[in-house]
């Protein structure tokens, strides 16, 4: 599947991705405030997104965690934002590097960016992963016992260019190049079989169209507004895939700002795979943005469906809170989908406001789902 959007990808950061093992035990140094290379941001500070003054900044940390799969681990991520004065928000450009005991490394880069005053929005991402993951097998039901281990070798890149044609309407093609080796499967195991499509790696490439409605106040940490994408990705041997399917994807997002930036957000995907995916582009629940507390693809099958809620509020200075609760099943079809197959999960988290005024925020959640939990860190708001 098209892996993120203009509605997604401008909410994840790779720091994040390496850290959505369930069981993940030393997080996160944070050495001092971010550095902030603009000279006017103490001028700023109470201006929104909406502010149409010029702004640059970097913003810095260092990582260090540690997971059974790596050992210890650690690196840096860094992002720089800027808004030109003819731009309504902010564009982001953001970096990672991380190698671990287990020589295992991972190196992103993602860009959030506008153009012409916001007529255009490019959202991009780059990586290159050699990392360690876990496949229960597909569908609603697959047991915890089915359990395997394998390391692929990835290169990945996908992007969107829409340009704004009315009001708060935006349209464009998107693109989506992947290339995966298989390094390690465990013997007698699904994947080590080679009978599931993409258990052997493989190329995916699909060109696409993704339409959107933002009415959203901020992209990074929405306090009022709609959001409402539909996504149509078109995957085919004669431009190159390996694999012939189509996907669609459908993000809707509401937002009510209740007082004092209390805030209760609302989201709903809904995802259908038509013809032959590879297990890695099957529709997923679970991972830092929807379904917290299950693995990222715990459950996967051709057809996916997901709700979740959160209520946000401040507490003291850049201090805030959050408490969130979804629920999600997958199916080989959407006459499958039934009341009594939701899985669910819940929890909370704690927000610092990295940089208030543009309202990107130092996120940690903890999630709980049925047998299992999961820990997140990273930039913006989980939707």
């Amino acid at each position: 599947m098209m892996q993120g959007s203009p509605g997604t990808r401008a909410n994840s950061s790779g720091l994040s991705k390496m850290m959505r093992s369930s069981t993940f035990l030393v997080l996160l140094t944070v050495c001092g405030l971010p550095s902030i290379s603009s000279a006017q941001e103490s001028a700023e500070q109470d201006k929104d997104t909406t502010s149409h003054s010029q702004t640059r900044g970097w913003y810095g940390i260092p990582i260090l965690f540690y997971t059974p799969e790596t050992g210890v681990a650690g690196g840096a991520a860094g992002m720089y934002l800027y808004r030109d004065p003819s731009d309504r928000r902010a564009s982001t450009i953001t970096a990672d590097i991380i190698y671990t005991e287990n020589k295992q490394i991972m190196i992103e880069t993602s860009g959030d960016q506008y153009f012409a005053g916001g007529l255009y929005r490019l959202v991009s991402y780059v990586t290159f992963q050699k990392y360690p993951n876990t496949f229960w097998g597909v569908g609603n039901s697959s047991p915890d016992d089915s359990k395997e281990d394998y390391t692929p070798r990835l290169y990945h890149l996908d992007a969107a260019l829409t340009k704004n044609l009315f009001s708060h309407f935006s349209v464009g093609p998107a693109l989506l190049l992947e290339r995966i080796f298989m390094v390690e499967r465990e013997a007698g195991k699904m994947l080590a079989s080679g009978a599931l499509p993409g258990s052997n790696g493989g190329t995916t490439v699909g060109l696409g169209i993704d339409a959107n409605w933002d009415s959203r106040d901020n992209t990074y940490s929405t306090q009022s507004g709609s959001f409402c994408e539909l996504i149509f990705g078109f995957y085919r041997r004669p431009i190159g895939s390996d694999y012939s399917y189509n996907d669609v994807r459908v993000d809707v997002r509401h937002f009510i700002q209740l007082f004092s930036d209390h805030v209760l957000g609302f989201q709903g995907v809904v995802e259908s795979i038509g013809g032959s995916a590879p297990f890695n582009g099957l529709a997923k629940i679970g991972g830092q943005n929807l379904m917290r507390g299950y693995f990222f693809g715990r459950y996967r099958d051709k057809k996916s469906l997901a709700l979740q809620a959160e209520y946000r509020m401040p507490v003291v200075w850049r201090i805030g809170v959050v408490g969130f609760a979804s629920a999600g099943q997958v199916a080989d079809s959407f006459s499958h989908f039934g009341t009594n197959r939701f899985w669910y999960a819940g929890g909370g988290g704690l927000r610092f406001a990295w940089s208030p005024e543009e309202r990107i925020n130092l996120r940690l959640d903890y999630g709980v789902g049925s047998g299992s939990s999961g820990m997140y860190i990273t930039f913006s708001e989980a939707f």
